[in-house]
């Protein structure tokens, strides 16, 4: 890789934590024949503490979930026979669920729509809430006629993990054994042992984001988490349910979120004819958990991450832009920016 590329990342990202954008980013930078460069720029935690982001950072990669991990494992129950894309569930087709196009709203708070008697639904509690966010998706989700727009939803791919759940019986073990494990990775995971914490990129103090949406929608909860979220994922819907529901949830350093993507581009994971589907425009900039443009495809994540293929370009770029707080910046310039370099 030319060394000017790698000059002018550095400095770009350098000039972006000068100005408050992030507090660190991880990027990795390659083809689908090889990894050529991996950098960390920046702090992984800035309060109440500081640790020097490096490239065994391992980060909340919020939605790179739904096409590293959910749509990954959807497509394999494809190929394998056990399902198809036309077929429903829950009244939904998994092309419908994959495209956005289902007609279910962006988001909900499934575990405030989901608390029973003012007890938050948490973590470890021994209590299976998963039949509680189906319910809550089918009550309160629908907000569009199916198929007659693409709304990006968080609540597609939390049908899609509990599909995923019934075809595998383990989302998060058939991540591991189907994913993971196959291809030698370390660092990427669900729910990252307490051990790691010196490893792991912090992201909001206090779920104060969430907090302000669920109020903007008159939606009350007891539950909202208020010291630092360091290690357990930022979304509070992943995060009720014990560490992810199929829209957020990975761990990952920007290495192993490239090895994915690269093994994913090059069909390792996926038939080539199906991952040829999947990155082909289905309704409006989707396509199957994908989000395509004439440069190529990828998808973003709310805590500051994304990922992009432009042919055999694959490009990562993983920050802590919600660390200490949520506030807003302009994460699609910078996105559109780091992706579009080239040498």
């Amino acid at each position: 890789m030319a060394a000017v590329l790698v000059q002018s990342l550095n400095h770009f990202l350098e000039q972006e934590i000068r100005v408050g954008s992030f507090p660190g980013a991880g990027y990795a930078i390659g083809s689908t024949r090889a990894l050529e460069h991996e950098n960390a720029l920046g702090n992984a935690v800035a309060v109440p503490l500081r640790l020097a982001a490096t490239p065994d950072t391992i980060y909340d990669c919020a939605s790179l979930t739904k096409v590293l991990v959910t749509t990954i494992l959807v497509l394999q129950a494809v190929a394998e026979k056990r399902i198809a894309l036309d077929d429903e569930y829950r009244g939904y087709t998994y092309r419908e669920l994959l495209t956005h196009t289902s007609g279910l709203r962006a988001w909900l708070p499934l575990y405030a729509l989901s608390e029973e008697g003012g007890r938050p639904v948490r973590p470890g509690g021994g209590r299976d809430v998963r039949p509680l966010y189906v319910r809550a998706i089918e009550e309160r989700g629908p907000e569009h006629p199916r198929g007659s727009q693409a709304v990006y939803s968080d609540l597609n791919f939390v049908l899609l993990y509990h599909a995923l759940h019934e075809i595998f019986g383990d989302y998060v073990s058939a991540a591991r054994e189907r994913i993971f494990a196959p291809l030698g990775l370390r660092d990427a995971m669900f729910n990252p042992p307490a051990s790691l914490r010196p490893r792991i990129a912090a992201t909001e103090w206090g779920q104060r984001f969430e907090f302000g949406m669920c109020a903007s929608r008159s939606i009350a909860f007891h539950g909202f988490r208020q010291g630092l979220m360091w290690g357990e994922t930022n979304d509070g819907n992943s995060f009720h349910a014990g560490g992810t529901c199929g829209n957020a949830g990975l761990f990952a350093t920007a290495r192993d979120v490239f090895r994915i993507a690269q093994a994913f581009a090059c069909g390792e994971l996926v038939p080539p004819a199906l991952v040829e589907e999947s990155t082909r425009v289905h309704a409006g900039d989707r396509g199957l958990g994908w989000q395509i443009s004439e440069l190529g495809y990828g998808h973003n994540g709310f805590t500051g991450t994304s990922l992009w293929i432009d042919g055999e370009r694959i490009s990562v770029l993983l920050t802590n832009r919600v660390h200490p707080c949520a506030a807003p910046i302009a994460m699609q310039r910078i996105r559109s920016t780091f992706h579009g370099m080239k040498t």
